[in-house]
C-alpha cells in the first residue's frame, strides 16, 4: 500500500483549518439561510480564462443554464462528456470543477456539456431531471453511445448513475461510460460505518445532509432510485467506474454499491484509494494524478 503523499496531508490540514465542512454541520433554518445566502452570492460562471482558452458557450434548457466547452484551435474529437458537478445538491459549481473540466478537454480533445442544474431547497430531484433528460437527449441525438461519457462528482456522481438508470427505464440511449467520482449514492446515510469515518473526513458532515435529503426528495421516498440510486437496478447500463477514498463519509456506500453490483452480476471498475478525501481527483496531489490517468485510459480504451 502506497504511503499517503505529503500534498494530500497538507490539503486535508488546510481544509480543516478553514473549516470547509462548517456548512454541513448546520441544520434547520440555519442551514437553509446559509445555503440560500451562498446560492445568492456565488456565481456558476466559468473563470475568464475558460473563454480565452476554449470554445465556451452558454445556453439554456428548461429555464436553466448549461455550458458547452470544447477545444478552441481545432475540431474536437469524438468523445463527449456530460459532466454533473458536486455540491451536495445545494451548492453551485466551483473553480475546482472548471479546472477539472479544462483537464478533460486538454487530455481528450473532447466536448464537455456542463449543466447548471436546479438546486435544493427551491428545487427537488424532479426539477433536476426535468432539465437533464431533455438536455441529454438533445445534445447526444447524433452521438454514438460508445463516445458518450456520463461523469460526475459527489452529488453529481449520484445524479449521473440515477440519470443512466432513468434512461434505461425509458429505453433511451445509454452513455458508453459512467464515471463516478466520490459519488453520493444513498441519501439515507444509514450505513453504520459513516459515523466512524466522519471524524476522518475534512470536507463533509452528515447533519446537513439529512435535511438536504428531504429537500431533494420532496414528496418522494428518499430511497427512490432517482434520489438514492443505490436502491435501483444496475443492469443494462453503460460501463461503470467508481473512484472513492477511504477518508470520505461516502466511502461505505460506494463500497456497498460495488458489492451489490457484483451480486447482480454487473462488472464495474472500482478504485478504492486509501486515506483519500472526498473528490480528491479534483485536488493537486499525486493520488489525483494517478486517478485522472486511470480515467483517461478508461475513456480512450472504449
Amino acid at each position: 500500500m502506497a504511503k499517503e503523499s505529503i500534498q494530500s496531508r497538507f490539503i486535508k490540514a488546510g481544509l480543516r483549518f478553514i473549516q470547509v465542512n462548517a456548512i454541513w454541520k448546520k441544520t434547520g433554518e440555519a442551514l437553509r439561510r446559509e445555503v440560500e445566502n451562498r446560492q445568492h452570492k456565488e456565481s456558476y460562471e466559468p473563470p475568464k480564462n475558460m473563454f480565452k482558452k476554449y470554445d465556451c458557450h452558454k445556453y439554456e434548457a428548461n429555464g436553466h443554464a448549461y455550458y458547452v466547452v470544447k477545444p478552441l484551435e481545432s475540431a474536437a474529437g469524438n468523445k463527449h462528456i456530460f459532466y454533473l458537478h458536486g455540491g451536495g445538491h445545494v451548492l453551485k459549481i466551483t473553480s475546482l470543477h472548471w479546472e477539472f473540466i479544462a483537464y478533460l478537454i486538454d487530455s481528450l480533445h473532447c466536448t464537455v456539456t456542463v449543466p447548471m442544474y436546479p438546486l435544493a431547497p427551491a428545487h427537488s430531484h424532479k426539477d433536476v431531471f426535468e432539465m437533464l433528460v431533455p438536455l441529454y437527449r438533445q445534445v447526444y441525438a447524433d452521438v454514438e453511445e460508445r463516445d458518450i461519457v456520463m461523469m460526475g462528482d459527489s452529488a453529481g456522481g449520484g445524479m449521473s448513475l440515477a440519470l443512466a438508470q432513468f434512461l434505461r427505464e425509458k429505453g433511451l440511449k445509454q452513455p458508453g461510460n459512467i464515471i463516478l467520482i466520490s459519488p453520493l449514492l444513498d441519501m439515507t446515510f444509514s450505513h453504520p460505518m459513516i459515523k466512524m469515518i466522519e471524524k476522518q473526513d475534512p470536507i463533509s458532515a452528515t447533519p446537513a445532509l439529512h435535511d438536504i435529503a428531504k429537500w431533494y426528495a420532496d414528496e418522494e421516498s428518499v430511497k427512490h432510485y432517482l434520489v438514492s440510486p443505490i436502491y435501483g437496478n444496475f443492469h443494462d447500463l453503460g460501463r461503470i467506474s467508481v473512484y472513492i477514498g477511504t477518508h470520505d463519509i461516502l466511502y461505505p456506500d460506494a463500497n456497498k454499491f460495488s458489492k451489490l453490483a457484483g451480486m447482480q452480476g454487473i462488472p464495474i471498475n472500482y478504485y478504492e484509494y486509501p486515506s483519500m478525501l472526498h473528490v480528491w481527483p479534483l485536488f493537486p496531489c499525486p493520488e489525483a494524478r494517478q486517478a485522472r490517468e486511470q480515467m483517461m485510459h478508461i475513456i480512450r480504451s472504449f
